[in-house]
């Protein structure tokens, strides 16, 4: 199943025709990555395509009333076609998680297609330290609602960049269409972990819904299934993983600096303010995070000024992987919350991260 793009078009520039720059997650049709894969100890380079996200039902807390059919915004975004091609190169892993590997990388080059000429005037400096999330093959899913979550946190309003990272987009190929100069079995390093233990290629049976999204746990009348085709639609609604020819996805991620600690939070009360106001931006785009957490929060690199809140915040939210949207055509979403309240909501869970948003007060 092809969920991305196959040939990018030729293009000259980095910018559009009318001389704007675009958004991060705009900026590229595909990628090509060193250090991703190997075979017989040499690197393999790896290109990839965009790929589609996968959008999610609308959250609803069991409000059934839903009359009016709020699809602005909530599809995916078009894939980029004919933006540059994005070459990097992978370094070390940041950190193992629930579907996938983060590793740090640097740029080394931006062509006008793959195997083709630098640009003039790229849409990203050669400078720019970026992340790598490398999806298990099990998990791509996953990996594609997260991508969902960034399109509707978008630089253009905001959030990428200041509340969130700068996201330049998700990307996939099948493992069968990588070669290797030997003609040898190729192996992916970020599915092999330090025990040299390669990662389940298959899901087990006894899972009906693959990745287990929230939206999709049986018997839940927290989401709300209207009429939205976007989502039934998806090549992904239906996706499950084919352990003879592998997925390979990955997201591609502003770098960000040292992950939120409970040092910073004893020490640095104004940090607890900084983060209830991540929460608060989140909830301005009717976004529920649901593992709001230390891990998770991860310190900026840059001062881009929130347009919400006045100021650069100190932090960066990210893993959006389990999160939820809510509509506002459900009555209650209609009525302008109190802060404090969308906060609560947010977080679901306030005890689980300490002062936040409970101690926000104190922090004012």
């Amino acid at each position: 199943m092809n969920v991305g793009i196959d040939t990018p078009v030729l293009c000259k520039e980095g910018v559009d025709r009318d001389g704007v720059r675009p958004d991060a997650i705009l900026s590229f049709s595909s990628l090509t990555i060193i250090g991703l894969a190997s075979s017989e100890g040499s690197k393999v380079p790896v290109t990839l395509v965009r790929s589609v996200s996968f959008p999610a039902h609308r959250y609803t807390n069991g409000e059934s009333q839903c009359t009016e059919l709020d699809s602005d915004g909530w599809e995916s975004l078009p894939l980029p076609v004919g933006k540059p091609h994005l070459e990097i190169k992978l370094g070390r892993c940041l950190g193992t998680g629930r579907i996938g590997s983060v590793y740090t990388a640097r740029v080394l080059r931006v062509l006008d297609r793959p195997g083709g000429t630098p640009i003039l005037n790229p849409p990203i400096d050669v400078s720019t330290k970026l992340v790598v999330k490398v999806v298990k093959p099990t998990n791509c899913r996953s990996l594609a609602r997260e991508t969902w979550f960034y399109e509707r946190l978008s630089e253009a309003e905001g959030y990428q960049g200041a509340v969130v990272p700068l996201c330049y987009g998700f990307y996939t190929t099948s493992t069968a269409s990588i070669e290797s100069p030997s003609s040898r079995p190729v192996r992916i390093n970020a599915w092999i972990d330090k025990k040299g233990k390669h990662v389940p290629l298959d899901l087990s049976k006894s899972r009906e819904f693959g990745d287990g999204l929230p939206d999709e746990v049986l018997y839940n009348e927290d989401y709300y299934v209207d009429q939205r085709t976007c989502r039934k639609d998806s090549p992904w609604c239906n996706w499950r993983p084919d352990p003879s020819n592998p997925l390979l996805g990955v997201l591609v991620l502003e770098r960000l600096g040292k992950t939120y600690s409970r040092e910073d939070f004893d020490n640095a009360p104004r940090s607890r303010k900084d983060l209830a106001d991540l929460i608060d931006d989140l909830s301005s785009a009717s976004i529920v995070h649901d593992d709001f957490k230390f891990n998770n929060v991860v310190r900026s690199r840059t001062q881009v000024v929130c347009q919400r809140h006045g100021y650069a915040h100190a932090w960066r939210v990210i893993d959006f992987d389990r999160s939820s949207k809510w509509g506002k055509t459900v009555q209650e979403d209609n009525t302008i919350l109190p802060r404090f309240y969308r906060e609560q909501f947010a977080t679901k869970d306030p005890i689980f991260f300490l002062g936040t948003p409970e101690g926000y007060d104190e922090c004012l």
